[in-house]
């Protein structure tokens, strides 16, 4: 059984979730903002469930070079104009969120010094150049990257051995960690940390993408779960595996295992039997984790902060910010399909023009 499209959005709609954990309650400070349920030591339960969430960007990132490795050999002459296509409608999508939670709700909520701010920094948002606006956009300009880059590693994978391509990226992606976590060079020049900082950001972010897009061209899940498949308790043994992955990263409390922990997770979560109404309610949230990650922060942490943790236990202020994410994610949703029927409404024209001349000549 192969790894497909549906797992691949159950996968993402885990994801988002992770983040939105991990964002709320990772934290030890936890007085003022939520009531624990339970503590292990001097901290929450639910701050090593929280902490085990790190792994979302390196999820998202393997779902990303998974899927985009599978549409490069399944149509190679289209997929830079495919690729285009999703950067753009991206943009859009950000766009409209920028001008919602920017442009018009930062002087409506009186922060209107800092959103939008002065043109430059508008500017340089706008293009996603610097994410000051959000702190979850980073990766934003990081996922574009790769997509631009896709092609040019998708050949690599397709050529040479899979085993050194993975050591390669394994040693760019430990240098890039001391870089991002410890920040070793530094300069004078602005122009010259910024680059550091989005090599190393990238860097980071590419060793699980080149995982995915080997799975996806070795069809390693699938070869994983014909013998996982057989094992008798296999369920039990992938949640014992699971548990005993957030246990183990409660003890070693690094965002350098996010990769390994989300891979393995990705892998282990996906050969479980789970009900069928899971399944369902994760691909719904799927289909908003864009909008979740790019609008989550604005309300929990930069204009409704005390809205969002007014529940105060932990359980009902997630499903809170989640309701509210999925709600206004909808709204977004609805602008954006607006905008998107204009534009492809324009290409079709475009193109039965093209046509036309071609037939008249």
């Amino acid at each position: 059984m192969e790894f497909n499209k549906e797992q691949t959005k159950i996968t993402k709609g885990v994801a988002i979730l992770f983040m939105l954990l991990l964002h709320l309650f990772c934290t030890r400070e936890y007085k003022g903002l939520f009531t624990p349920i339970l503590m292990i030591g001097n901290a929450p339960l639910v701050y090593y469930i929280a902490l085990f969430g790190d792994m979302c960007v390196a999820m998202y990132c393997f779902c990303s070079g998974y899927g985009l490795m599978i549409g490069y050999k399944n149509n190679k002459e289209i997929y830079l104009k495919k690729n285009l296509i999703r950067i753009l409608k991206l943009y859009i999508n950000f766009w409209i969120i920028l001008f919602l939670f920017v442009v018009i709700l930062g002087p409506v909520m009186g922060k209107g010094n800092i959103y939008p701010g002065n043109l430059k920094t508008f500017l340089l948002n706008f293009t996603a150049i610097d994410t000051s606006y959000n702190g979850a956009w980073w990766f934003l300009t990081t996922y574009i990257i790769l997509v631009i880059l896709s092609p040019c590693i998708n050949k690599i994978i397709l050529k040479y051995n899979s085993i050194l391509i993975i050591v390669i990226s394994f040693m760019i992606y430990f240098i890039a960690y001391i870089q991002r976590i410890q920040v070793t060079i530094v300069s004078d020049s602005q122009l010259v940390n910024y680059i550091l900082r989005q090599a190393a950001l990238l860097g980071t972010s590419q060793f699980p993408y080149i995982i995915g897009a080997i799975f996806a061209h070795k069809k390693i899940y699938s070869k994983i779960y014909e013998v996982f498949n057989q094992l008798k308790f296999k369920n039990i043994i992938a949640i014992s595996l699971i548990i005993f992955m957030i246990i183990a990263h409660g003890i070693v409390q690094t965002l350098f295992v996010a990769v390994f922990t989300g891979i393995s997770f990705i892998v282990l979560f996906n050969l479980i039997n789970k009900p069928k109404w899971i399944d369902i309610i994760l691909s719904h949230i799927s289909k908003h984790s864009t909008n979740m990650w790019l609008t989550h922060m604005f309300f929990y942490m930069i204009y409704f902060k005390e809205l969002i943790y007014l529940p105060k236990y932990p359980i009902f202020i997630f499903i809170w910010l989640v309701a509210i994410c999925v709600a206004t994610s909808c709204i977004i949703n609805f602008v954006y399909k607006f905008f998107i029927n204009i534009i492809d409404l324009k290409l079709v024209n475009r193109m039965n023009n093209v046509v036309t001349f071609k037939v008249n000549n």
